[in-house]
């Protein structure tokens, strides 16, 4: 079945995302990346359940499309999908601008999400995170809702009350994605999620696919950096907002360039394949001097 140019170019570009995203050790056989579909705003594409592993996607038939206001397929009688999709359709939903959304469960993320509710957020610390904005990545924590949820079940009046959430950390409806979109700004579009992972989102698949790395490349560098410096976050020297404002700048124009690269890594790799063909080189950007 031919497909139209747009919709072609996005399955080739998001089949790739996700061999980066594993080659990358950012997603295993868990985690997702989901894209705006190209010709209709109101829809999402992610890969279904099965085959589920990013590494292993390699065709139009590997995935789903989703409504946006809900979550809902697209086609009722669609393949078993993610049941953490909720993820990706509220924050699309909030941010018209998102066309991408990133969801890893990064070991060199995890362990700062772990601490409690006011210790130190992930702020950048090298010029290529400078993306994650003044404040950094705050951690989302779903014990209140938890406990919320909990608190209306046992004093709801009705014979048959809801069972409260199963506390299994994941976002598997609409309430909870949107409470997790909620904590995303424009100018901070990273988020941490407590004893589970990150999430983040981009105006492309580019963008966010970089986030995502680069996310990951600052959590390592900076655990490195507090090793040295004693144990004391405090004591690191983060980004200054203005240094964040300039070097954003920079990520946006440079981006195509660590792309290209990541691409090429996972076409040569025989892990990963492809039948759609592989996605059209993008607009070269750069800092024009």
């Amino acid at each position: 079945m031919s497909l139209p140019p747009p919709l072609q170019q996005q399955l080739r570009l998001l089949i790739r995302a996700n061999h980066i995203l594993h080659h990358h050790n950012l997603v295993d056989a868990f985690g997702h990346i989901s894209v705006r579909h190209p010709l209709n705003k109101d829809q999402y594409i992610i890969a279904a359940y099965d085959p589920g592993a990013p590494a292993l996607v390699k065709n139009v038939g590997d995935f789903i499309s989703y409504w946006v206001r809900d979550s809902s397929p697209v086609d009722k009688d669609a393949p078993q999908g993610y049941s953490e999709r909720f993820i990706h359709g509220e924050v699309l939903r909030k941010f018209p601008q998102a066309n991408c959304v990133v969801h890893s469960h990064s070991e060199h993320v995890i362990p700062f999400t772990l601490g409690s509710e006011d210790a130190c957020p992930v702020r950048p610390v090298f010029h290529m995170a400078a993306f994650m904005g003044v404040g950094g990545a705050r951690v989302f924590n779903m014990d209140k809702l938890y406990r919320d949820a909990a608190a209306d079940t046992s004093s709801s009046s009705s014979p048959s009350p809801s069972p409260p959430y199963s506390q299994d950390l994941l976002i598997k409806d609409a309430h909870l994605g949107a409470a997790l979109a909620e904590h995303f700004t424009p100018e901070n579009p990273v988020v941490l999620q407590h004893k589970h992972g990150f999430t983040t989102f981009g105006a492309s698949i580019e963008e966010a696919v970089y986030r995502a790395l680069y996310t990951q490349k600052n959590c390592m560098l900076l655990q490195r950096a507090i090793a040295i410096a004693g144990g004391d976050a405090d004591e690191v020297a983060y980004l200054t907002p203005q240094e964040i404002k300039d070097c954003a700048i920079m990520n946006k124009k440079t981006l195509d360039k660590s792309f290209r690269l990541w691409l090429r890594e996972v076409q040569v790799n025989p892990l990963y394949e492809n039948e759609e063909g592989e996605p059209e080189k993008g607009q070269v950007g750069g800092m024009k001097m």
